[in-house]
């Protein structure tokens, strides 16, 4: 996915240091066929989460002054599994709405 195919369609534009993301789903099914129970996915799910960038707010790492911005739209980027809050597009996508600092690394 790039930023070319990867449009702001959440109707969510974020302020100050927040930033919308699309989480990635995980396939739910193995390459044989085998179906994985929600319990199972869930384990794999713990940790973090992989996700698309959608929008960054206007001050999103304003206060990193060494580092600067972290990501831009179209970055692949990993964040915690419980940070933000949850929205339902009107494209029917599940969105998150993040803190700045709730990116923990950019995939390249």
């Amino acid at each position: 996915m790039t930023l070319e195919t990867l449009k702001n369609t959440s109707g969510i534009e974020p302020s100050g240091h927040r930033i919308v993301v699309l989480p990635i789903e995980k396939e739910r099914k193995t390459e044989s066929g085998i179906v994985l129970t929600d319990a199972y996915a869930d384990r794999e799910d713990m940790a973090q989460i992989e996700a698309w960038v959608v929008a960054v707010g206007p001050s999103a790492w304003a206060d990193q002054k060494v580092s600067g911005r972290w990501a831009q739209p179209g970055d692949k980027v990993l964040i915690a599994k419980f940070s933000g809050l949850y929205h339902t597009g009107p494209d029917g996508k599940k969105y998150r709405v993040i803190n700045d600092l709730d990116v923990v690394a950019r995939i390249l």
